[in-house]
């Protein structure tokens, strides 16, 4: 079994975090850019990027990217 060193663990770490932010915020202004007249709640939002990506993202985590991105919750965007 290979070990790795510390500092090239945590640089790993933060590229796969910096990927996942980059594949949420994408996923985010297409989704968002899609809606009709039915706006889709971070709810919605997150069961959707779950089922594409096929990896666990909570609701509380696309409402933070969503806020970072200045996009209002469903119940402001018109």
């Amino acid at each position: 079994m290979k070990l790795m060193k510390k500092k090239n663990f945590y640089t790993n770490q933060l590229q796969i975090k910096k990927s996942l932010r980059t594949k949420i915020y994408e996923f985010l202004k297409d989704e968002i850019k899609k809606e009709g007249i039915k706006k889709k709640s971070d709810e919605e939002l997150s069961n959707i990027f779950n089922s594409e990506f096929d990896t666990k993202v909570s609701r509380k985590t696309i409402a933070k990217y969503r806020e970072e991105l200045n996009i209002p919750s469903s119940i402001n965007r018109k």
